[in-house]
């Protein structure tokens, strides 16, 4: 039996949102589901020229609405008609956050338009994940950079994640990732709480990484494991100055391609900020103007598969298939990894900087 569920991320500017919602499709298509991604109606809107400076909030937010009550309706449509029994729809931003851009009057005035009612706008959804934003603890993060339709100030952006939380106050399934980790583990958190709502395993936050050996023989055996799923990444590096490391990837699985483009930056020697965004085939090209030509493209098939219940991923790398990297998710540092039989373990690389993408792009050699 076929479900879909509606999932909201919500959260003051420069929270995380397209940055988890471009590592979560392919996290839980690894696990089997279907995920449907309704980017930001006001980003949409403003992007394209219609925004609160060319006629006001709240007309805008009527625009707004008006979007979204529609995304969301085709968006549900196609996940009724999409393969697979397990579908998730991803919202960035549902219609409660316009609330926080206008008076109460307005906003119920907004929804008599659209013959809704407060109470109808939490039924829409079967989970809020409230993302805080950056700018609520992780000051150093916050940026205007990685969206064009952003403009909030640090104190603005605090009282819009503020009035959001108000907004979404009501509804009955909601969680708030907030800023008290890292941005990688906030991130792990909010995919976790996913997890955890849909009933199932939840992911884990440990990797470990080993050298093995490969052959034909053993790649059969990798594809006969249970909830196979098979990735053809291709990955360049871009043009870039320290501390910013900027590339894009290119995702074909299932004859569907995906495109993303991400940008990491160093803050202390062990801590980064990592931002990824889906992105369309156009920017895809525009952005391979800036291809590092120092960098080799990292081409490789990437296995993803579940052994004594711990899910692995296997990169099979087009410069020397007679090696690979094996990849664990482990609860914990010291938990004991029993690792299919049929691989020989050269060496474990978890801590080795040589077998990050990056510098394998540089060397093109295990």
């Amino acid at each position: 039996m076929k479900t879909i569920k509606r999932i909201v991320f919500t959260g003051g500017p420069c929270s995380g949102k397209t940055t988890f919602m471009s590592r979560a499709e392919e996290i839980f298509a690894e696990r089997g589901y279907r995920v449907i991604v309704d980017h930001e109606s006001a980003t949409d809107l403003i992007s394209g020229g219609i925004s609160p400076a060319t006629m006001g909030m709240v007309q805008f937010q009527k625009y707004c609405i008006a979007l979204q009550l529609k995304k969301e309706e085709l968006c549900y449509q196609a996940a009724q008609e999409i393969e697979g029994e397990k579908v998730l729809i991803f919202i960035d931003r549902g219609i409660h956050d316009d609330k926080g851009y206008v008076s109460e009057e307005d906003f119920k005035n907004i929804l008599e338009q659209f013959s809704m009612k407060e109470e109808d706008i939490n039924k829409r959804y079967d989970l809020v994940m409230h993302m805080v934003t950056s700018a609520k603890g992780q000051e150093e993060a916050y940026t205007l950079s990685n969206n064009a339709a952003r403009y909030e100030s640090i104190e603005d952006a605090q009282k819009v994640d503020d009035m959001i939380l108000d907004s979404w106050k009501d509804h009955p399934n909601r969680v708030i990732v907030n800023n008290d980790v890292d941005f990688e583990k906030k991130l792990r958190r909010a995919i976790q709480a996913v997890f955890a709502y849909l009933g199932d395993e939840k992911p884990i936050e440990v990797f470990k990484k080993y050298l093995v050996e490969l052959n034909d023989e053993v790649l059969e055996k990798v594809k006969g494991e249970k909830n196979i799923s098979c990735v053809h990444i291709l990955q360049h590096y871009l043009k870039s100055t320290p501390p910013m490391e900027k590339r894009i990837r290119r995702r074909e699985k299932d004859g569907n391609t995906l495109y993303y483009y991400s940008e990491a930056t160093m803050l202390t020697a062990n801590k980064r900020i990592k931002r990824d965004r889906i992105i369309s085939e156009r920017q895809y090209i525009d952005y391979s103007l800036e291809i590092d030509p120092q960098l080799k493209m990292i081409d490789k098939e990437r296995y993803g598969f579940i052994y004594n219940n711990h899910f692995f991923k296997l990169d099979v790398f087009s410069f020397d298939k007679s090696k690979a990297l094996l990849s664990v998710q482990v609860p914990t540092e010291n938990e004991k990894i029993i690792v299919p039989d049929y691989f020989r373990i050269i060496k474990d690389v978890t801590d080795n900087p040589d077998y990050k993408n990056y510098y394998l792009a540089k060397s093109q050699k295990f």
